[in-house]
């Protein structure tokens, strides 16, 4: 075999070609998938490999495996194959914008309170754009969202200074704070007084379950004044929560807007004032880095930090 030639000078047709045997583990099944005859896989291997100046596969079995250079090269393409197919879906948005889709994430709580207007608002002035929405709860699995392509854009609520990931790019669209509400028939008593948290903490407290940023923060608050929370309720959603509220089965703890809202005369529910100053926390958009967004994204997302919804 010849010196080893530069990647970037190989036939990119011969790097498909091994890639999809590699996959396939057979010559033939390669073929049939590429729609190819099987001696023209077995040329392009042939070439690949005389190119490289390295055996790739492993032909000792009946199913060939991939030889421990064949293994390094697999990753190479996979990787440089992943990137060429993003590409040529970012080409496709900008050659025909016309048919296109929006790919949000958010958590239901998010959609709920903050980016339902904005969506709405998007879809009266581009009727023509189809809407994906993945809703994802968790942190974790939400960034993933970003991480692995399945979203262009994440929305996410976040107490917490700085990046939400050294990997992911954001920008801050919003603002909300943590608060208390309760039901006007069953706790109108309440209404215009400014309460401590021990003074909250007498009522029964409706709150989401463990594992969101609402619970987390003012678990911690109540802890720091040496008060353990007084749950009652747990919910899975903010509406969840609303509906237990509005029953009279206690204080809800909840986000609110920024800024401040004003009540509705005579509304179910009220806000219970808090003596201690609440800190604010930041609705986000989340994208990955080095990634131009799609035409869509981009106008979305410029709608959403001009604060462009009914």
């Amino acid at each position: 075999m010849d010196a080893m030639k530069p990647l970037a000078d190989l036939n990119l047709e011969w790097l498909r070609v091994f890639q999809r045997v590699a996959q396939t583990g057979a010559m033939t099944a390669a073929a049939r998938s590429l729609c190819i005859t099987q001696p023209a896989v077995s040329h392009a291997v042939a070439q690949l490999e005389d190119r490289l100046g390295m055996r790739l596969f492993d032909r000792s079995t009946k199913r060939i495996s991939l030889t421990p250079e064949g293994e390094l090269l697999f990753g190479i393409t996979s990787r440089m194959f992943k990137v060429l197919e993003s590409g040529t879906r970012e080409l496709r948005w900008f050659l025909d914008e016309r048919s296109t889709v929006l790919r949000i994430g958010c958590p239901f709580l998010i959609l709920h309170k903050f980016l339902t207007p904005f969506l709405s608002a998007f879809h009266q002035n581009h009727g023509n754009v189809k809407i994906q929405l993945e809703i994802e709860n968790r942190m974790e699995p939400m960034l993933d969202l970003v991480r692995e392509d399945k979203v262009d854009l994440l929305f996410l609520a976040t107490p917490r200074p700085g990046p939400v990931d050294e990997g992911l790019e954001h920008c801050q669209v919003g603002a909300y704070r943590y608060g208390f509400v309760a039901s006007r028939a069953h706790y109108g008593r309440l209404q215009g007084r400014r309460l401590t948290l021990e003074d909250i903490n007498r009522h029964p407290i409706i709150i989401l379950r463990p594992g969101n940023n609402t619970r987390d923060w003012l678990e911690r608050a109540f802890a720091d004044a040496g008060l353990k929370l007084n749950v009652q309720v747990e919910t899975k959603t903010m509406a969840e929560t609303d509906e237990f509220v509005r029953a009279g089965f206690g204080i809800g703890a909840v986000m609110l807007d920024v800024p401040e809202k004003a009540a509705e005369p005579g509304g179910d529910v009220f806000e219970v004032k808090t003596r201690k100053t609440v800190p604010q926390g930041r609705y986000l958009a989340v994208y990955r880095k080095g990634t131009l967004l799609t035409a869509a994204a981009r106008e979305f997302l410029a709608g959403v930090r001009r604060g462009i919804a009914p």
